[in-house]
């Protein structure tokens, strides 16, 4: 994630979740206000907003949601 002057974006390499759908994914390319996200696993494409806030369709994934989620798929 990037932070400056006009807000918090999302950038290149930031591993993500969609929200909704609780999908993974890193961003491969950001472009005006946009990023591209390939999905793990299924390696589709998907895009979104690149801005950072309570609406934002993805969120970023830390190290301690990765555990918390590769813990609920082993059970």
């Amino acid at each position: 994630m990037e932070t400056n002057e006009d807000g918090t974006y999302f950038q290149v390499g930031d591993h993500v979740r969609i929200k909704n759908t609780q999908e993974t994914g890193t961003i491969n390319a950001a472009d005006g206000g946009v990023v591209y996200v390939i999905l793990d696993g299924t390696n589709e494409t998907k895009f979104f907003s690149a801005y950072v806030d309570d609406d934002a369709y993805i969120e970023l994934v830390t190290a301690e949601d990765t555990v918390t989620i590769l813990s609920r798929e082993k059970a």
